[in-house]
């Protein structure tokens, strides 16, 4: 891109460096930047995939996403932060936003906050506004360790979410945001904030096989769920006639996610299950497009104006 070159060979200080970002970004907001569109996959690629864990906050990081992208052709991608990619510092968050302006409409990003971090909704509503305001499109990878899901300090960041309208993408284990059988405290959140989308995960498709999770979906309209962690942990990998089933009744409400990241990259990595899942299944198109890429535009992306960088 013009103008990166130039940058890049001055001779600058680490005071100035944040503020060159800035000014980075708002010339590329107004495609000064922009020598060309980027575009890391094909509009008509497969997949819309929710849920990747990719490194971004140095230059260069979300190239090794788009070529992954082109890889296993997806359109789409959100990226969810954990603990040891987040940024560490504001000129990690100032490269990050940079990262993410290039590659608007095909890369976007949740953001993190963890419940030690904010002492009340009004500090949460804060942070979480300036995350919204740079770029983040919602809330998570939420792991609420060594907590019930409806502790109170959990449930200020819920409630911060529905304020702020940043949909809530949620881990569920052994130790994380804990729940008892049937899922009463994920109910709880549901009830107590109903504009608060939720987006279940991981040992959430444990309560697949006694019916809880057909149940809270076709119950709640602020519950979905991403497919990721589907194969290795429920019937979804063990019975394909059941899955098919589950996935046709529920497909409004399931996104195609892959939990793939940084540790998915290079030679000899195999593509995750989730997609050759989906070939297996052999849905009905309707279905098919739904849950690969259609709820997921209509959840994030329905009500934003077109990125003419993107055309």
């Amino acid at each position: 891109m013009k103008g990166e070159k130039s940058i890049q060979t001055m001779r600058i200080t680490p005071n100035i460096k944040g503020l060159l970002l800035g000014c980075a970004i708002a010339l590329t907001e107004m495609g000064a930047l922009a020598e060309e569109p980027v575009n890391p996959a094909t509009n008509n690629a497969r997949f819309t995939d929710a849920h990747v864990h990719f490194q971004d906050c140095k230059d260069g990081d979300l190239e090794k996403v788009a070529d992954w992208m082109m890889a296993n052709n997806v359109h789409r991608v959100i990226n969810h932060p954990l603990a040891q990619s987040r940024p560490k510092n504001e000129e990690e968050r100032q490269q990050q936003i940079a990262n993410y302006s290039r590659y608007r409409g095909r890369i976007d990003r949740f953001c993190i906050l963890f419940p030690e971090e904010v002492n009340s909704v009004e500090e949460a509503v804060k942070r979480l506004t300036r995350e919204k305001q740079d770029g983040a499109i919602g809330f998570g990878e939420h792991y609420g360790v060594n907590l019930n899901f409806d502790d109170p300090k959990l449930m200020r960041l819920y409630e911060a979410c529905e304020k702020v309208g940043l949909p809530v993408m949620f881990h569920m284990d052994r130790n994380k945001n804990l729940d008892e059988k049937g899922l009463p405290r994920l109910e709880h959140v549901l009830k107590t904030y109903p504009n608060c989308i939720l987006i279940a995960h991981s040992d959430w498709w444990k309560s697949l096989g006694d019916g809880t999770c057909d149940r809270l979906l076709q119950k709640y309209p602020n519950l979905y769920a991403d497919l990721s962690c589907t194969v290795g942990r429920s019937v979804i990998g063990r019975d394909k006639e059941f899955a098919r089933a589950f996935f046709i009744r529920n497909a409004d409400k399931l996104l195609f996610g892959t939990d793939s990241g940084w540790w998915s990259l290079g030679a000899g990595k195999q593509p995750a299950a989730e997609f050759s899942l989906i070939d297996e299944l052999k849905l009905p198109k309707e279905v098919e497009d739904k849950i690969c890429r259609k709820n997921a535009e209509r959840l994030f992306w329905s009500k934003k104006p077109e990125n003419p960088l993107t055309k």
